[in-house]
């Protein structure tokens, strides 16, 4: 088959390897649609601690079941499918609370598995969800993505009439943006810098758009919420400046959900300590979703109560694969999440 295979950091090459055989509980899955992430780029910067070298990057991506190995009972050839970005073993004290995401024995695409910029990915079976008719290929690659922004309003636990503030419109913000929507907060703001974001947040349901090289993001929010603040900040993107901001704008008893990761492994950005008792504001860490948030993402994608389609701006073949890198790293023409069109359908 043909395979994007990262041989070392920086170094890509399109390469005809063996198709994977589907072995215990695996299941072999035709790629029909996959989407480049930020990820795929810190692992090929050689950034990430897991990564490992030669591996095929790809961890959003939809398809059709090739083949199914031995055990393997509710799937079968001719599915469509999604998947999970990682496998759980279904065993441990996290994944019998239901946390797979926490999972001790957790295994990642593309750190303990090849990845779906392929012709053909091999997954356990555990990480395959069914895809309905509704769905098309291109918004099923995108239910990954949507699963972190479930999963950030999930974690956030937002009630109705609550004001909520979103940093930073990349595809989890917008996709944070439309399940936070569902929850029908007073108020909705997104922050951002590039405003064909700012205007497609409106476009699904931002009250507010606020472009911080343009307005003071604090007044601004504050003019807006008649100097109530925020209940809720998804924190989805951004440095120092806007966490110090995403801290004064909180109510009391609001709460930080923060999905972005810093530059580094070791940033450490100050809390105002008198004011995180005083006020009893809150901030909790979302680490990637587990598989009920999954497949609560992908219903909702299903039912078109949140929209995948227009937050695709680009599709490549796998042949133009550097031009689709540069598209997604630059954003190229105002791109947001570009796809490799990979499979017949």
């Amino acid at each position: 088959m043909k395979s994007l295979v990262l041989l070392e950091p920086g170094k890509l090459e399109l390469q005809e390897i063996s198709i994977p055989e589907s072995g215990h509980n695996d299941v072999l899955i035709k790629v029909i649609s996959a989407a480049i992430c930020h990820t795929d780029f810190v692992v090929m910067e050689g950034q990430h601690s897991w990564a490992k070298y030669p591996c095929v990057l790809g961890h959003e991506f939809s398809g059709i079941i090739e083949e199914t190995g031995h055990g393997v009972n509710y799937l079968k050839k001719g599915d469509r499918v999604t998947s999970l970005g990682y496998s759980y073993c279904g065993e441990c004290p996290f994944c019998r609370r239901g946390i797979h995401n926490a999972c001790i024995n957790i295994k990642g695409i593309p750190f303990h598995m090849d990845g779906a910029f392929g012709e053909f990915i091999n997954v356990p079976a555990n990480m395959v969800y069914k895809i309905s008719d509704r769905l098309g290929f291109e918004e099923a690659a995108l239910t990954e993505p949507a699963a972190n922004g479930y999963s950030a309003v999930d974690r956030a636990n937002i009630y109705s009439g609550e004001k909520v503030v979103i940093i930073g419109p990349g595809p989890i913000g917008l996709f944070a943006l439309q399940y936070a929507k569902l929850k029908q907060p007073e108020t909705l703001i997104m922050n951002g810098t590039r405003k064909e974001r700012l205007d497609l947040a409106v476009e699904l349901g931002a009250t507010h758009a606020i472009n911080v090289r343009k307005e003071d993001p604090y007044k601004t929010i504050m003019d807006i919420t008649s100097g109530y603040g925020a209940d809720v900040v998804l924190f989805c993107g951004g440095g120092q400046d806007a966490w110090e901001m995403a801290e004064s704008i909180l109510a009391p008893f609001g709460r930080v959900i923060v999905e972005a990761l810093p530059e580094t492994h070791d940033t450490k950005w100050p809390v105002t300590v008198f004011k995180f008792t005083s006020s009893s504001i809150g901030f909790l860490g979302v680490s990637g979703y587990n598989g009920q948030q999954f497949g609560v993402a992908l219903k909702l994608l299903e039912n078109k109560q949140v929209n995948a389609s227009s937050l695709i701006t680009h599709r490549f073949s796998l042949d133009r694969y550097q031009e689709a890198f540069n598209a997604s790293l630059k954003r190229e023409d105002g791109a947001i999440k570009v796809l490799f069109d990979i499979g017949d359908k």
